[in-house]
């Protein structure tokens, strides 16, 4: 048996340097990493070690963008709209839950979830995981803008505030205002490539 795997290795082996042009030891390295020779010095290789941007996004909000935008577009949502509201709900924190209650990245009351889960996606979701979570919420989002004819406006009271909370805009409150331009706006910096992610 040991021998069998020996030969089958040293099958693999030789079949890979053939196919990547290995035949032994080169005598000097490929073009681009051979030093830079600038009067008669020497100048240093390039590091080796990957670079790490201190800046970058952390990989988890990378990953919380994909699925937002996954979501949008699988319920006919415009995703920087679904991005944005996550942003101005949660900050894209799964953890999170607020004074009222609601959970998650996309702040879902849970006794919404009960009823309008088995409604809008025909199943029960589980608020406390982040793919369920934007699932239902951008669900909502989707039920709101068909109930009040693509009105951003409206269906954002309707998202904040409940559907009893919609009317016309000059009767709206100033937290209510301030929180559909708020989303709006977000929605608007992740759409032009500003957004904080």
């Amino acid at each position: 048996m040991w021998r069998a795997l020996a030969v089958v290795l040293l099958f693999a082996v030789t079949a890979c340097s053939r196919e990547l042009g290995l035949h032994g030891a080169e005598p000097t390295p490929p073009p681009s990493l051979q030093p830079e020779v600038v009067s008669g010095q020497v100048a240093p290789l390039p590091p080796t070690a990957p670079v790490v941007d201190p800046n970058a996004p952390r990989l988890e909000l990378l990953i919380t963008k994909s699925m937002l935008y996954a979501a949008g577009l699988r319920h006919g949502v415009n995703p920087y709209l679904v991005m944005g509201l996550a942003w101005h709900e949660s900050g894209w924190n799964p953890g999170a839950i607020s004074s009222a209650g609601a959970v998650g990245i996309m702040q879902v009351m849970p006794a919404t979830a009960e009823t309008s889960g088995p409604a809008l996606l025909n199943r029960k979701v589980n608020l406390y995981d982040a793919a369920d979570n934007i699932d239902m919420g951008t669900a909502i989002l989707k039920n709101n803008l068909v109930r009040y004819n693509n009105d951003l406006a409206n269906a954002l009271v309707a998202y904040y505030a409940g559907g009893g909370a919609v009317t016309e805009w000059r009767k709206l409150n100033d937290d209510i205002r301030r929180y559909v331009w708020s989303v709006y706006r977000a929605a608007v910096a992740f759409r032009d490539g500003r957004g904080p992610v």
